[in-house]
């Protein structure tokens, strides 16, 4: 982990460069006098009394002027834009007092050069000219240049820090300190260093010390601006040698720097890998943060502050993928090797992203490995994986991992339980692949790829047939990009990445032999490209552009309420509406946004405004715009709007260890393709809207305890909602009119990893409202959680032992009670009478889980065995409210009982 926070450093490069430029520019202007004056017998002396007669000695210039006050000629703006640069020559007489009497134009340079250079000179003041020792009137020619002022150099930075060693906290000296390309440092016996003059961008900082392992990391330096360190690194006891682990520096946040948007959680994979009940996957992480709701058992959602888990977009690098999880929610798509952090934004984010109404999830990949090879081999209960990083060749280098379940097979040969009935087993693989050219160290390219798969079968067996429930979900998708970087060392980064995509996914359903399905095929584009750098030494810019569209092949067939959507009043195991249709349809969706950000430091850095401006054009094709008539040609459907999306952040820095921040921001949301159908949506829905408001405080408790509030509210607008007219229009079973809101507060205590330990508590109090029809009631989400409390630490025991604890608690899910029955002659079935919807809710869900590991060193190579315990407590949580045939009793289905996962990861 990191420890970096950057102050200003007050820089006076233009100052001095003022200075050189009046002392040369006087120089100059010396010299040229005295060959002035020297080049003309007494200068054109004026005529005095007292000449000497003829034959007498001729007067002698002893001293020629000098400029004591010198006045800059204002550059002429017509001349200034037109980038002409010129000079003009004057005859200046000059009295014995040193005044300027004239000035007049012997060479000209055009009006309005000559007018400037004349009304200048004309305010200077000499130091006079002493013929014989004695002041004198002279006329001397004098040469005016007007140059075009070139920008001032960046200024640099300013690298300082602390070395200690990590149980003890004593500061160490002797440290070596090399910062690449930039110079070197000792540190004193304070563990203190200081190095200056470092050119802006990303240097390499290498510690050395005979008792300290061969450690390294890299650090980004900006402009202007100082970066303070504190590095916690391990010592060897006395007589025993430093032993080089092959691992980078670790590095401890005491006080993060001012970031630009107000609402974050950053962790890094280090951490987050050690996270119990997450089986090593960094990714899982972001379940326990703040602002995120629980999601359902086996779902794998990402619901945060109350918005729609499609309305929280996951980007990978800056590609978009379609979800964080694979079903069941077990793994996340992307191999925990290949990551370096992961980022949730919940909500009042910046301008240099959008498309969505909630939160956002930005996964940072590692970059290859430069020095050797490396890789892992993991197996547990849940799949196999294995990865590789390293270079293959001068400037390449490559990176890949494969991963594959096999849960399933696990569990047919240790229970006779039928865990499914309870817990879908999911079936996935993944793979992600890249090689990077490194064409010098600020600047390279690579070419990537990544596939994941997923299958899911869930049956509800049952002597009736009729009663009989099955459904099966598959989804693949793949992703291909190229991503180009250059940081040219000046505190500026360009990033430019092309992908392209394609989804797959189906759903099946079957109700006592009556299917219902829906299929999608999409292929997605998408370009961001953008450029981020100082503007001035108190403010840096973003600018850029987003692109990306889809076109997707969509097949629907079956019952037109299968497959339920939010705000359905749908109850577990209730048989589907007997209407039935199909309808097949093309649609493409798209966006090209250019957008503009800047962070401006005020008050000495300890305000930073940061404004934004994204301007989104949307626009929708769909090829049906009605229901397929017999031979009627279709008629398509375009659409199309431009929205505006203003976006703000503040942060106030109090003092050193409390800041304040708010955020406001305007998003918006593109239509799903699955509800574009003339048959069972509305082919002309229009994007949706949200507006959030974020504000809070931050407190650096000691300098590795953290703590923030944050309140937030939202409110979103044209959701799309089923029509609720008995007999809606034709191609209107979807209408845009829904709205939603979501309010509360979430708190974050964090502790850094010190002295081998580290942890948080993140606490979430959220109401999520949904309003179907205007003039309607509000009514909760049927994702609304009250409380979401996660607590959760992880220890370092020494000696390759690591222990940790995740304990969880949250609001069951609303569920819409049955009140009655009535028995359905037609179709010989009971239908529920129901309640108001979702005023009930399921128990509140418990859970605490428990990992421990133990890392072997052999050799080179490093081998960790580990036990993931899920739930053990065994507790038996209640998942989902079910009936029986006549809706006459009802009972809950079980989540998960204890579930250990057992493995062992070798690392070389």
């Amino acid at each position: 982990m990191r420890k970096a926070r950057l102050r200003d450093v007050q820089h006076r490069d233009a100052i001095h460069r003022e200075l050189t430029e009046s002392v040369i520019r006087r120089a100059s202007l010396r010299l040229l006098l005295l060959a002035a004056v020297t080049s003309t017998a007494a200068l054109s002396t004026v005529a005095r009394a007292d000449d000497p007669p003829q034959g007498a000695a001729k007067p002698r210039l002893t001293r020629p002027p000098e400029i004591v006050q010198f006045v800059e000629a204002p550059y002429p703006d017509s001349e200034k834009a037109a980038g002409r640069s010129a000079s003009v020559v004057l005859e200046v007489a000059i009295s014995a007092s040193g005044a300027v009497d004239s000035a007049t134009v012997v060479t000209s340079a055009g009006p309005a050069f000559d007018a400037a250079a004349v009304a200048a000179v004309r305010q200077f003041v000499f130091r006079p000219a002493e013929i014989d020792e004695r002041p004198a009137p002279v006329r001397i020619q004098y040469r005016y240049d007007f140059v075009m002022k070139e920008a001032a150099p960046p200024p640099v930075a300013t690298f300082e820090g602390v070395v200690e060693a990590r149980d003890s906290k004593k500061p160490l000296s002797g440290v070596a300190v090399n910062l690449d390309g930039a110079g070197n440092a000792v540190t004193d016996d304070k563990g203190h260093f200081r190095i200056e003059n470092v050119a802006p961008g990303p240097h390499t900082v290498a510690l050395s010390r005979s008792d300290l392992p061969s450690l390294q990391t890299q650090e980004t330096f900006e402009a202007g601006k100082k970066l303070d360190a504190v590095y916690d690194v391990d010592v060897a006891p006395p007589g025993k040698p430093a032993t080089d682990d092959g691992e980078d520096l670790e590095i401890v946040v005491a006080a993060p720097k001012l970031t630009k948007q107000v609402a974050s959680t950053v962790v890094e994979a280090e951490q987050a890998q050690r996270v119990a009940g997450t089986q090593g996957d960094v990714l899982k992480v972001v379940e326990n943060l703040p602002g995120v709701a629980r999601a359902t058992a086996g779902s794998g959602a990402v619901v945060v502050w109350g918005a729609a888990p499609e309305s929280t977009p996951v980007y990978v690098d800056g590609v978009r993928i379609p979800l964080l999880y694979h079903f069941g929610g077990l793994r996340s798509v992307i191999h925990t090797d290949l990551v370096q952090s992961v980022e949730l934004l919940p909500g009042g984010y910046g301008a240099t992203y959008g498309r969505g109404l909630g939160g956002l999830v930005t996964v940072e990949k590692r970059a290859p490995a430069s020095d050797r090879l490396h890789g892992s081999v993991d197996l547990d209960l849940l799949d196999a994986s294995a990865s590789v990083t390293g270079p293959i060749a001068d400037k390449w280098r490559v990176e890949g991992a494969v991963r594959r379940s096999h849960l399933d097979w696990v569990l047919d040969r240790v229970t006779s339980r039928d865990v499914g009935e309870f817990f879908p087993v999911p079936k996935y693989y993944d793979g992600q692949a890249a090689l990077r050219y490194q064409a010098t160290p600020h600047e390279w390219v690579e070419v990537g790829g990544l596939l994941s798969s997923d299958s899911l079968v869930h049956t509800d067996a049952s002597s009736d047939p009729s009663q009989r429930k099955s459904q099966t979900q598959d989804l693949f998708f793949d992703r291909a990009w190229v991503r180009y970087e250059k940081t040219p060392g000046d505190g500026s980064q360009v990033v430019v990445v092309p992908w392209v995509g394609q989804d797959h996914s189906s759903l099946v359903e079957n109700f006592g032999g009556t299917p219902s399905s829906l299929d999608v095929h999409s292929t997605s584009y998408g370009l961001r490209a953008s450029r981020q750098g100082p503007v001035t030494p108190f403010m840096t810019a973003t600018v850029g552009i987003d692109l990306e569209a889809t076109s997707s092949s969509v097949r629907r067939a079956g019952s037109i309420t299968t497959p339920p959507r939010e705000g359905d009043p749908f109850i577990f195991g209730e048989p589907p509406s007997d209407l039935v249709n199909s309808d097949a349809w093309t649609a493409v969706l798209g966006s090209a946004a250019p957008y503009a950000e800047g962070d401006v430091a005020l008050l000495s850095d300890r305000l930073h405004v940061v404004p934004g401006l994204r301007i989104e054009p949307f626009f929708s094709s769909v090829n049906r715009r009605s229901p397929p008539q017999g031979d009627n040609l279709a008629l398509g459907a375009f659409g199309g709007d431009v929205a505006v999306e203003p976006r703000l952040q503040l942060r106030y820095a109090l003092t050193p260890r409390v800041a304040f921040k708010a955020a406001y921001g305007k998003y918006r949301q593109a239509p799903a393709a699955t509800d574009l159908s003339s048959v069972f949506g509305n082919p002309l829905l229009e994007p949706s809207s949200a507006t959030h408001w974020v504000g809070g405080i931050s407190v650096d408790i000691t300098r590795t305890i953290h703590g923030e509030t944050t309140v937030f509210y939202s409110h979103s607008d044209g959701l799309a909602v089923r029509n609720p007219s008995a007999t809606p229009a034709l191609a209107q079973s979807l209408v845009g009119n829904g709205q939603g809101r979501a309010y509360g507060m979430q708190v974050l205590l964090r502790r850094e990893l010190t002295k081998g330990l580290f942890g948080w508590v993140a606490y979430t109090l959220l109401r999520s409202e949904r309003l179907d029809q205007p003039g309607g009631t509000w009514r909760l989400f049927d994702f609304d959680q009250t409380h979401v409390l996660t607590a959760l630490a992880s220890y370092d025991l020494g000696k390759g032992f690591d222990v940790g604890a995740r304990f969880r608690y949250a609001t069951g899910f609303p569920r819409t009670p049955v009140i009655g029955n009535s028995f359905d002659a037609r179709r010989g079935i009971y239908d529920p009478t129901l309640g108001a919807y979702n005023s009930v809710r399921l128990p509140a869900f418990v859970s605490l889980d428990v990992r421990f590991a133990k890392r072997f060193k052999i050799g080179s190579t490093e081998l960790e065995a580990y036990a993931d315990v899920q739930n053990v407590t065994d507790r038996e949580n209640d998942e989902e409210l079910v009936y029986n045939a006549d809706y006459t009793q009802k009972r809950y289905i079980r989540g998960l009982p204890i579930l250990p996962i057992v493995g062992a990861k070798w690392t070389y």
